[in-house]
């Protein structure tokens, strides 16, 4: 399924998504608001490339401690926080 087929599927549904982004910089979101008609589904996006902000945004401090920004324990968090 590629990204116009996601929006539209999140479109008929009305369904939204909102990302936040650390290593990939904002490439996620990026990619999405490229598809005609994603304003309506992606509602908020961040890139919270430092841990101060993963932080700030929500992110257990400890997650980041124990596992490193890079785990999927974090990403998880991430994922939790902005939704």
């Amino acid at each position: 399924m590629d990204l116009t087929n996601i929006v539209e599927f999140l479109k008929e549904r009305h369904l939204t998504i909102s990302t936040m982004e650390s290593c990939t910089g904002g490439l996620l979101a990026s990619l999405i608001t490229d598809v005609p008609g994603a304003s309506s589904i992606i509602k908020f996006s961040a890139v919270t490339y430092s841990n101060e902000y993963k932080i700030k945004m929500g992110v257990d401090k400890e997650v980041i401690d124990t596992y490193t920004v890079y785990s999927m324990e974090t990403a998880k968090e991430m994922a939790l926080k902005i939704s």
